[in-house]
């Protein structure tokens, strides 16, 4: 007997297999690309509130909470603050107080000429105005946008600015601690420290009022911002410096 000859799928069938496979194929691919992002999902990590859980080796920033790093942010500012009394005392100590005031401008100083800038680049501040300039010290870790030196701002325009700083964490230390210091930080450190905190060389600097104050209920202090035509920075060398200059 001859074999049978295998039948052959005509075209028109052929076709209309392939049609109805299609759709299986294409759920499948479906179902493997939502298993991916179930996956993903859940490898990924979540924000941590605090640090109590295991050390993590590859920890960065990003893994805290906005909340925790702005608790973080706090301490880091009490650290900055304590550390620059903390070498304010040691020079006093091992010198005298003259110096570690010098000493004290010198590197405030030099913190606002080399830092500062770096705030309003990465903020892409332009510093066209006093107003621009004002942004740059609500950046810094001794900033005017917390409870450290919190600041109340007139703008009579863009470029003539008035700050009240109803309260001062610094004056409130030097009250209770330390009232010797009050002169010299508030008279001659002060001013040349926030034209450089502003960045701006032509912004020139002026006190409104300063300590002492009658009480804990009158502000701390009060400042002037206008923008002039020329370089308005005080000069400050240590080399220079004589007191009640």
């Amino acid at each position: 007997m001859a074999k049978e000859t295998a039948k052959k799928k005509t075209p028109a069938k052929a076709a209309k297999a392939t049609a109805a496979k299609k759709p299986v194929a294409k759920a499948k691919a479906t179902k493997s690309a939502a298993a991916k992002k179930v996956t993903a999902k859940s490898v990924a990590k979540k924000e941590m509130n605090d640090y109590s859980g295991p050390y993590d080796p590859n920890l960065t920033f990003d893994d805290f909470s906005k909340e925790f790093i702005l608790k973080l942010m706090q301490v880091w500012q009490y650290a900055w603050l304590h550390m620059t009394e903390a070498w304010y005392d040691a020079v006093k100590e091992k010198v005298d107080k003259e110096t570690a005031d010098v000493c004290e401008t010198a590197a405030w100083c030099r913190i606002g000429e080399r830092v500062n800038p770096r705030f309003a680049k990465v903020a892409n501040i332009q510093l066209n105005t006093c107003l621009d300039s004002m942004k740059c010290i609500q950046l810094p870790l001794d900033n005017t946008t917390g409870g450290l030196f919190p600041a109340q701002i007139e703008v009579i325009n863009p470029n003539h600015i008035i700050w009240t700083i109803p309260r001062c964490r610094s004056l409130e230390f030097f009250e209770a601690k330390a009232p010797e210091r009050i002169k010299y930080v508030c008279y001659e450190n002060e001013k040349r420290v926030i034209e450089r905190y502003l960045v701006n060389r032509k912004i020139k600097v002026t006190p409104l009022k300063l300590p002492p104050r009658k009480g804990p209920n009158e502000i701390a202090c009060k400042w002037e911002a206008k923008m002039m035509d020329t370089d308005q920075w005080s000069d400050f060398k240590i080399s220079d410096y004589k007191p009640g200059k």
